[in-house]
C-alpha cells in the first residue's frame, strides 16, 4: 500500500526533501554505514511490489492492493522472466510472500481499513510455478485465517489489525501485524497444514514503527522484521534482527537504520554462496522508484 497517495501534495514534497535527516530515537542503533542498501530499478510492471522470495535462481514477487492474482519471476538482470496466474484467487491486498522447500505462501492479509477479521493465504507448489509459463494459471490451496481476538466494535483508522508480513519458522507460518495505533507488532502462529483456523496473538513487540515484511533464516535462527516510521515527514526505514528460540528473543533484538529511506515493503534472506545478505523490494513512491536492494549483514550481528 502506498502511504503517500493519502498525503497532501505539499506534505509529500517536504518528505522528499527532508527524509532521513532526523536522528533515530531508539535503542540498539548501529553506525550509519551498517544499513547502506545497494539498489537497482525493477520493471515498472511491479511498481506495487509487496513480497519477495528466492527460489530456483529467480526472484519472485507480487503486487498489492487489488492487482492481478499474478506471481512474477524476475531474473538477476532485473527483467521479468515470466508471470504465472493463481487460479481462482483474488488479490484483495496481497502483502507478503513466505516460502519453504515445497511451497510458496501468498499472504492476502492487507487490512488498512480494519474491516477484515478473516484473511487468506494461498499455498502454491513451487513445482507448478517453475513449470508454469507466462499467461498460464496454476492451482493453489486457499487458507482462511480468522483473528480470534478481532474486536466486535468497528475499528478506527488508527487500528492494530493491518498486516503485511508473513514468514515460515520451522513448521509454522508466522504472521506479523502492522500497528497503526500503537506502532507495535503482534505475532500470530499458524499451522501450515490447516486450510481453516482461528488464531489469537501469541506475543506483541514494541518495534517503534510499521512492519511491512519478515523473513526467518533457519541456519542462523535470525528473524528479520522490516519497516518504516509512521511519521512520514521525518521518517526512516529500518530492520530488526531478532534471535529465535521457540519465540523471538526480543531482549536481544537489534535495530538498524536503513539508507536510502524508501517504502521498503519486502525482505528475504539471501544465503547463496554463504553470503549473509538481505534482499529488499521497494514499491514506487515519491522517495524512490520500484526497486530491489541488497544489504550486507556483518557476522558480528548474527
Amino acid at each position: 500500500m502506498n502511504l503517500f497517495k493519502y498525503a497532501k501534495p505539499c506534505v509529500v514534497f517536504f518528505v522528499v526533501i527532508t527524509a532521513g535527516c532526523a536522528p533515530l530515537n531508539a535503542v540498539n542503533v548501529f553506525p550509519s554505514g551498517v544499513g547502506d542498501i545497494v539498489r537497482a530499478s525493477w520493471p515498472v510492471e511491479v511498481r506495487e511490489t509487496s513480497g519477495i522470495a528466492l527460489h530456483n535462481e529467480l526472484n519472485w514477487t507480487v503486487n498489492d492492493s487489488g492487482g492481478e492474482p499474478v506471481v512474477y519471476a524476475i531474473n538477476n538482470d532485473h527483467d521479468i522472466e515470466k508471470k504465472v496466474y493463481i487460479r481462482e484467487a483474488k488479490n484483495v491486498d496481497w502483502e507478503s510472500l513466505a516460502q519453504d522447500d515445497e511451497f510458496l505462501y501468498i499472504a492476502d492479509c492487507g487490512n488498512n481499513r480494519g474491516n477484515r477479521s478473516v484473511v487468506q493465504i494461498y499455498k502454491v507448489l513451487w513445482l507448478s510455478l517453475i513449470e508454469g509459463v507466462t499467461g498460464e494459471s496454476v492451482a493453489a490451496e486457499k487458507m482462511n485465517i480468522r483473528y480470534a481476538d478481532f474486536p466486535e466494535e468497528k475499528l478506527s483508522r488508527e487500528h492494530n489489525f493491518d498486516c503485511e508480513a508473513l514468514t515460515v519458522v520451522d513448521d509454522e507460518l508466522w504472521l506479523f501485524t502492522k500497528g497503526w495505533g500503537n506502532e507495535k507488532t503482534k505475532l500470530y502462529r499458524l499451522d501450515k497444514s490447516k486450510p481453516n483456523q482461528a488464531v489469537a496473538a501469541e506475543q506483541e513487540y514494541n518495534v517503534d514503527g510499521l512492519i511491512t515484511g519478515a523473513d526467518f533464516d533457519p541456519l542462523s535462527r535470525r528473524l528479520v522484521l522490516l519497516g518504516y516510521d509512521k511519521n512520514l515527514i521525518f521518517g526512516q526505514s529500518f530492520i530488526w534482527l531478532v534471535p529465535v528460540d521457540s519465540l523471538p528473543i526480543w531482549d536481544k533484538a537489534q535495530r538498524i537504520k536503513l539508507h536510502p529511506y524508501a517504502q521498503w515493503e519486502a525482505v528475504a534472506w539471501n544465503k547463496e554462496e554463504g553470503e549473509n545478505e538481505l534482499l529488499l523490494t521497494s514499491e514506487r513512491s515519491p522517495l524512490l522508484d520500484e526497486s530491489v536492494g541488497r544489504l550486507k549483514i556483518a557476522t558480528d550481528f548474527l
